[in-house]
């Protein structure tokens, strides 16, 4: 199903299967996706993540968070936008299915919370669809495996938590730390490892190339695609041997 995704569209999933275990859901609704997509594109609205979960929390009941293991179904409803976003895709000529495309089809299940929300903050459907065409769409990374998004685990971050690498006391851990920490436990599973070591965490700071960590990386000749071929030369690279 995600074999069109490109690396940003598949983190979109990755964090909205965590949003969705967060509010303790059954299934992967319109509105994690939302979620997803602001955890991706922080100013994608005027209005903030937080604004936005809550808005969620007043429309829809919060239960007993799901472990975040477990494997989420997706709604019928997000279904429906999953397959506008591969069709508006297919239609505007774009190989892959991106962020846009992800957002678009959020857009066009006006069945969906999402959709609503969406609504709220003045995003419409038709505005938005004039812009696309002139975009290019986004480019999946070398080597990236989208088929193996179903065996990623969303790292734990309940709100108003201290998560475990966090040191009481310390520097607060900025958003370009979070996303890395995601990014290596991301690059853990690609590579089929039941835990996530140095090396990926290093894979993570290369991920997101306009850091600090990856120019630094960059100059002392390390590239993401070439850290990835070193490590499927090693036993770290091999499924199942730790």
């Amino acid at each position: 199903m995600f074999e069109r995704y490109t690396e940003k569209a598949r983190r979109v999933i990755f964090f909205a299967r965590y949003e969705a275990s967060q509010f303790g859901s059954r299934a992967i609704e319109t509105e994690h996706l939302l979620l997803g997509l602001l955890r991706e594109s922080p100013n994608l609205l005027s209005q903030s993540l937080d604004t936005i979960r809550t808005r969620i929390g007043e429309e829809a009941p919060i239960g007993e968070r799901t472990p975040i293991n477990t494997d989420l179904p997706f709604s019928d409803a997000a279904k429906r936008a999953l397959n506008f976003a591969s069709h508006d895709a297919t239609q505007l000529g774009h190989r892959h299915i991106g962020t846009e495309h992800l957002l678009l089809g959020l857009l066009r299940e006006k069945e969906g919370l999402a959709a609503r929300l969406l609504a709220e903050t003045g995003v419409r459907l038709e505005t938005f669809r004039e812009v696309i065409p002139l975009s290019a769409a986004e480019e999946p990374a070398p080597g990236s495996s989208p088929e193996l998004l179903g065996f990623v685990t969303a790292y734990p971050r309940p709100s108003g938590s201290v998560p475990a690498y966090r040191v009481i006391g310390a520097p607060v851990p900025n958003a370009e730390f979070d996303q890395a920490i995601f990014d290596a436990i991301d690059e853990a599973r690609l590579f089929l490892r039941t835990s996530a070591g140095p090396e990926h965490l290093l894979l993570g700071l290369l991920r997101n190339e306009r850091s600090l960590a990856a120019t630094i990386l960059h100059e002392h000749g390390l590239d993401l695609n070439g850290v990835r071929e070193r490590l499927k030369n090693t036993a770290h690279g091999s499924p199942g041997v730790e």
